[in-house]
């Protein structure tokens, strides 16, 4: 018995053939886009939040850059710097999933003599996005974390990016690849009933998303029953997040157990890079700097 997981649309199909006659077609006649299901435990897995908005960033503190991700296909990158642990009362910058929750062009650091943060966007709390005046700090951007724990950007991208983007536009936050990503879901695709609206947080959300880094991390993929989690764009999370995990805890993922055919929810079909931006990661980018 020999399945198959049509790339895409993920479509598994299951033959009542005798294997060595399915081998034999195998042999004979392939059928371009589709994958043996044996294979599923090598394929990349990810616990994928949609989001219903035109964009979303990807903060990635190893290499010091911030990825702005655009609905139709564009990419840029920007050079930040991070929090660090080792400048006085300082902090790393947290890693999570977050939205953008507040913005101001101007915001003063009352911890920090009254430093003023320009063109100021908040993900966590007290920790956000922003710029400073001067150019001491400029040299820092895409080499080292250096703040006391938000992320700075040069002025030029910080306005660029203020005022782009809405309160409510996801951010992702990791420091190595992560088992949680984000994928662009198109409003027509959404499903009341089956599909699930992110609200700005509680214990029971909370618990849900800490479940399915757990099934993830058990090698459960495929044979527990997933809902997708959306993220309509306008919603603000809770400061604080939810946690993203790690990737290289995620073991092969067993194979589904099938008796009819199965159908999995996944983005439409596009390029493996496109439907995993992390896939993407090593590609060329548009780049304002």
């Amino acid at each position: 018995m020999r399945g198959f997981l049509l790339l895409g649309c993920a479509t598994l199909m299951l033959s009542t053939l005798p294997s060595s006659e399915v081998r034999e077609r195998h042999r004979t006649r392939s059928t371009p886009g589709l994958i043996p299901v044996e294979f599923l435990r090598f394929f990349p897995v990810r616990d994928t939040i949609y989001t219903l908005s035109q964009r979303y960033l990807e903060l990635d503190l190893q290499r010091q850059r911030l990825y702005l991700y655009e609905r139709n296909g564009g990419r840029y990158q920007f050079k930040v710097s991070s929090g660090a642990p080792w400048v006085p009362k300082g902090m790393e910058t947290p890693t999570g999933l977050f939205t953008l929750q507040t913005k101001a062009t101007m915001a003063i650091s009352r911890q920090f003599d009254n430093i003023p943060m320009l063109y100021w966007m908040g993900f966590s709390g007290n920790i956000g996005f922003h710029a400073l005046e001067g150019w001491s700090y400029y040299r820092h951007l895409g080499h080292r974390a250096s703040s006391h724990g938000c992320v700075r950007l040069s002025r030029e991208d910080a306005r660029f990016l203020y005022r782009l983007l809405p309160r409510g536009t996801p951010v992702l936050v990791h420091k190595e690849a992560p088992a949680r990503v984000l994928a662009f879901l198109d409003p027509e695709e959404f499903i009341p009933g089956h599909d699930w609206l992110l609200n700005s947080g509680d214990d029971a959300q909370r618990q849900l998303l800490r479940a399915r880094l757990e099934v993830l991390y058990s090698g459960q993929f495929y044979r527990k029953h997933r809902r997708r989690l959306v993220l309509s764009g306008s919603t603000i999370l809770r400061p604080g997040g939810y946690e993203v995990g790690s990737a290289r805890l995620i073991p092969p993922q067993e194979p589904p157990l099938m008796t009819t055919s199965l159908q999995f929810f996944c983005p439409p079909p596009v390029s493996l890079a496109r439907w995993h931006p992390l896939l993407a990661l090593t590609a060329d980018s548009t780049s304002r700097r």
